[in-house]
């Protein structure tokens, strides 16, 4: 990325933030509350009607345990449904203004992390103060992690928001798609309780690695590398450089279909 490329970068990054967050006072307020909010309603569900119990959850509680996961799944869902309608929403920008195209999903990908990781920080903040054991140097730690599901967000955001321009209906099929990779994700649960057949696939869902790494690392402090820590940072860039190569390869013919 060229200088001026990357001035362009920020300055989206820069909009992206004032516009969704910073110019009412609603807009920020939501980014704390609301993910408060939904994680309050699913505690209250499975710890008060159907009085879940996780077997790995019970040195720190279900309602940490639920955190930790689905405050970054919120962000990456946020980012991927937000960034994957950037181009079309900036149809008049396209052809018009000699920019690289790619700098509207990625711009959008980073602003929403950012500003997710604010509202990260005060609920691990929240945690502490609860008397839960948040290990901090594990926190630190996890930074790289929450970069690579970043980095992650970015190439399948890259793809979604090229396919986007020719195929209209992915605005309609995403929301529920990522409803479904939600609930397939351990978030709500852990793989330990599922048959050990759905187990093992689920665990060659991406998103499993992430929510089983942030947890081991914030709320248990296990800091030990397994063969999965080397295989997701190269499936992530993999992503990245195939969502990027696809985007690149149409990005020609956006203007004759917007």
């Amino acid at each position: 990325m060229n200088l001026l490329s990357n001035s362009i970068f920020w300055q989206l990054v820069s909009r992206s933030i004032r516009t969704d967050y910073l110019e009412n006072l609603t807009g920020f307020a939501w980014l704390i509350l609301q993910p408060l909010l939904l994680l309050a309603v699913y505690a209250f569900v499975f710890t008060t009607i159907f009085k879940a119990r996780i077997p790995d959850a019970d040195l720190v509680g279900f309602v940490p345990y639920l955190a930790i996961a689905f405050w970054p799944w919120t962000a990456f869902s946020e980012a991927v449904l937000k960034g994957s309608n950037t181009v079309v929403a900036n149809a008049a920008l396209i052809g018009k203004v000699a920019f690289p195209s790619e700098l509207l999903p990625l711009s959008m990908v980073a602003a929403t992390f950012l500003m997710h990781l604010v509202g990260y920080g005060a609920v691990l903040i929240v945690l502490q103060i609860t008397g839960i054991d948040i290990h901090w140097s594990g926190v630190l730690m996890a930074i790289p992690v929450l970069g690579l599901l970043c980095l992650f967000a970015c190439g399948f955001t890259l793809f979604t928001s090229a396919l986007q321009v020719f195929v209209r209906d992915v605005a309609q099929i995403l929301p529920p798609l990522m409803t479904f990779w939600f609930f397939t994700t351990p978030i709500l649960y852990s793989l330990s309780i599922l048959p050990q057949g759905m187990a093992a696939w689920l665990k060659w869902n991406p998103m499993s690695w992430f929510v089983n790494r942030l947890r081991s690392l914030i709320l248990f402090g296990d800091y030990q590398p397994s063969w999965t820590d080397l295989v997701l940072p190269l499936l992530c860039i993999a992503v990245f450089w195939l969502g990027l190569r696809f985007f690149r390869r149409f990005s020609g013919h956006f203007e004759d279909f917007l």
